[in-house]
């Protein structure tokens, strides 16, 4: 029987080495043909290697996970996304019926997904239901924040920038309120994956970059609403070409 073809695309290596045990020792059906650290390396591997599914980490610097579907015309392998996103951000993949394995992975889920693998209708079904995903993000105008004892709804426009701050994440709006949720900043850059303008400019910055009023390259900050924010080293190329465009 033909074995399915698999690359795993994640940038902690322990993360890569300990679905590629899983995979090795629990599905024999799937082989792994390569790992990755990065969006740029995958694209290579996939075009390369022509694997049958990429288990894809959504979580990376540069480049999330998102990112990687943006670089092919079309998609003719299965996708299974791995990520740590809450019970809500799960939901939105169950409708649009794409797999995920929720970081640390369970080995029964694994044998679930990989199960369902077998059983896919095609990949026709499959991109219709990857373009069904990309177009309910599209639609993210608003988010919630629990506040109090009660939630608060932000309108994404008015969101000027967000800080981390360890578990919790610090947001900001143009009416200067600060809203201070308990979830970290790379969910929200993941949750904002296509809105284009905002973009992670430090480990501990997301920037709404069309709220920028100037830029300094010698001191490697930009100033939204008369707040200065570092730029960092990582984050200094993706976030100057968006400003010169």
């Amino acid at each position: 029987m033909k074995k399915t073809k698999a690359i795993i695309v994640d940038d902690e290596l322990s993360a890569r080495e300990n679905l590629n045990y899983l995979i090795e020792n629990f599905c024999p059906d799937i082989t792994v043909v390569n790992t990755c650290c990065n969006v740029n390396e995958a694209v290579v591997s996939i075009k390369k290697l022509k694997p049958d599914v990429v288990f894809l980490d959504i979580e990376m610097p540069q480049k999330n996970g998102f990112q990687l579907i943006k670089e092919f015309d079309e998609i003719n392998f299965q996708i299974v996304f791995i990520t740590a996103y809450d019970q809500y951000a799960i939901k939105a993949f169950e409708v649009s019926a794409l797999d995920y394995l929720l970081k640390p992975i369970d080995i029964d889920r694994l044998l679930e997904v990989t199960t369902k693998l077998k059983n896919q209708l095609g990949l026709l079904g499959f991109q219709k239901r990857l373009k069904t995903l990309s177009s309910n993000q599209k639609k993210l105008s608003k988010i919630s924040i629990p506040y109090k004892s009660d939630y608060v709804i932000i309108n994404v426009d008015d969101i000027l920038y967000i800080e981390a701050d360890r578990m919790y994440s610090h947001i900001y709006t143009h009416q200067g309120k600060k809203y201070t949720a308990s979830k970290k900043l790379s969910h929200y850059e993941e949750l904002f994956f296509e809105n284009c303008n905002f973009k992670r400019i430090h480990r501990s910055w997301l920037a709404n970059l069309d709220k920028v009023t100037s830029y300094s390259k010698s001191d490697k900050n930009l100033i939204i609403n008369n707040k200065e924010i570092p730029v960092g080293k990582t984050y200094k190329e993706q976030t100057e070409a968006y400003l010169n465009n």
